[in-house]
């Protein structure tokens, strides 16, 4: 098969210098042939997923985080290129909704003998997405996150501004009326800091706000609360960031295939952490628009054996 090896050098684990020239030892012992592409500050993967898509690639394996995931499928949606995950991500949100382990030897296994599934993307304005679009006080807040990430780079006071112009963001923040259309046919007007609309089970820093959605279902989750305070927001959260269930008379979840938002003054959006626009938006699901690489239900039992094995090792 002709495969192409997309690899993100500043991903979280790829800033071991020793971990390319592993990978690739894990990719020769198992009679794997690749062509190798890494990302660039100017290309963060979908140019040169476009291109490989262009030269009749088949398989095109990412090595690196969501982000670089994301780029990626943006290029590959509703093709015949089927895609190979080897998380290396900080979070590694993607892998862990496919079950894909962060043990790159395992997840080269999966490459060479595992199974090929279709799943959804969502769709927003044009715009592919693999695991959440927020709309409101989340979409608004991401500049400040994305600048305390960079800030943070330079040193560990730099952060401290980015911050402080979040926390201002959060408090000036109010609930907003909304209206939302759901397939056509039932309609909802929450007045709430914002929704959610999930395609994946988590995102971002391993919040899981649509702990049940699948991703070959054919239909995106909505979430929101109604009239909540921002403490309930925050309860809400913290609960989603911890895996935990949340139980409130607030909270309100949905399932649909196309849902069209409208508000009073418009609201800025993001899609898997980019920012898309404002409203009015229609978010709708793209049925079977991937083919991904996963698991079979052998392999996954045979890396549950490994780590039994493993933990029993380190306990002796």
């Amino acid at each position: 098969m002709n495969a192409l090896l997309i690899v993100n050098p500043t991903s979280g684990a790829s800033l071991n210098s020793n971990l390319l020239p592993d990978l690739l030892e894990v990719f020769k012992s198992q009679n794997l042939e690749i062509e190798i592409e890494q990302t660039t500050p100017e290309d963060d993967g979908q140019q040169i997923a476009a291109k490989a898509s262009t030269n009749g690639v088949q398989l095109v394996i990412v090595a690196g985080g969501d982000g670089t995931i994301e780029a990626v499928v943006r290029a590959i949606a509703n093709t015949q290129i089927t895609l190979g995950i080897i998380p290396l991500g900080t979070r590694n949100n993607l892998a862990a909704s496919f079950n894909i382990p962060n043990n790159f030897h395992q997840a080269v296994r999966i490459i060479k003998e595992g199974q090929i599934s279709s799943i959804d993307l969502g769709k927003v304005d044009g715009y592919y997405f693999l695991e959440v679009v927020g709309i409101g006080l989340e979409a608004s807040l991401f500049p400040c996150g994305e600048d305390v990430k960079e800030a943070a780079k330079k040193n560990a006071f730099a952060p401290i501004g980015s911050i402080f112009s979040g926390l201002k963001t959060f408090f000036a923040f109010h609930p907003h009326r909304l209206t939302l259309r759901l397939d056509g046919k039932l309609k909802y007007h929450p007045r709430t800091l914002q929704v959610n609309i999930c395609n994946s089970p988590r995102y971002g820093a391993e919040i899981f706000l649509a702990p049940h959605a699948k991703m070959d279902d054919g239909k995106l989750d909505v979430i929101y609360m109604n009239r909540s305070s921002k403490l309930d927001h925050l309860r809400h959260l913290f609960s989603a960031m911890r895996g935990q269930p949340f139980e409130h008379e607030l909270l309100r979840t949905y399932q649909a295939s196309k849902i069209e938002i409208e508000s009073y003054l418009p609201l800025e959006v993001h899609a898997d952490g980019i920012y898309i626009g404002q409203t009015p938006i229609t978010i709708e699901v793209a049925p079977k628009a991937l083919q991904v690489l996963l698991p079979t239900p052998k392999l996954l039992a045979e890396f549950a054996d490994q780590a039994g094995s493993n933990m029993r090792e380190d306990n002796n």
